[in-house]
This record gives C-alpha cells, structure tokens and sequence, in this order.
C-alpha cells in the first residue's frame, strides 16, 4: 500500500477574516441612514488571490449627490465614486494588498457613514493522505 502525501499552503488565505467593525455614524443615529432620505448597504463578498469583493448598495429617494470613497488604514484613498441621484447598487473590487483595514465612506451634505473591515491574514497548511492500490 502506497501512501501518498500532500501538502499545500494556501497562503493567499480565503480565510481572510474580516471582521466587519461596524463604525456606522450618521446624522441622527448610529445606523446605515444618512440623513432622512438615504440609507447604505457594505458587505464583504469573499476575496480571491487578487482581489477582495465588496457589494455596495446606496439607495436615496433625495436628489442629493452622494461620494463613496474606501481609504486603507493611513487614510490614502484607494476608491472615489460620486453617486447621482436614486441610488447606486454595484460590485467593488479592492486589490489585495498588506492592508489590515478598508475603511469605506459615503459622504452627503447631510451627513456621512462609515463602515470599517478588519483584515486578518492567515497561513493554512492542508494535508492530504490518500490510499492508493498497488497494480502487481
């Protein structure tokens, strides 16, 4: 009987932990809302060997214009994009870099929101033992 042993590191680790650090601060409460006529949706979508996945959706029923900026953890912005009016529903992808926080910001004239994501890497090593039969 012939073992075979495998082993691999998954260094780009998908077990990238984002614990999502809800820093939500708005005009009247601390909730996704800015101002009466806006509220904002951020979630972590998974990540891959390039990128991390966000989904990001702003709707408003004011004619406001709104600013979606993601700054790392020195506060360099990475991300810019003005939001006209109705709303905004799109899929962001952030180039994977030694970031330990995403730091994502709508601004308006009534307000701004923000919502943080903590990035913790983890190193992985799977092993695979599987049985093989020997052929005589």
């Amino acid at each position: 009987m012939k073992v075979n042993v495998v082993k691999n590191m998954f260094v780009l680790v998908l077990a990238v932990l984002f614990s999502a650090v809800a820093m939500a601060s708005s005009v009247d409460s601390p909730s996704n809302k800015i101002g009466k006529d806006s509220n904002v949706d951020i979630r972590y979508t998974g990540a891959n060997q390039d990128f991390f996945n966000f989904e990001v959706a702003v709707r408003q029923s004011g004619n406001q214009r709104l600013t979606l900026r993601i700054l790392d953890e020195a506060g360099i912005e990475l991300y810019r994009e003005s939001i006209g009016k109705g709303g905004f529903s799109k899929a962001i992808k952030v180039v994977r870099n030694d970031y330990s926080r995403l730091n994502f910001v709508v601004d308006s004239q009534n307000g701004q929101y923000k919502k943080a994501f903590k990035i913790q890497s983890e190193v992985l090593e799977r092993i695979n033992v599987v049985e093989e039969e020997i052929n005589n």
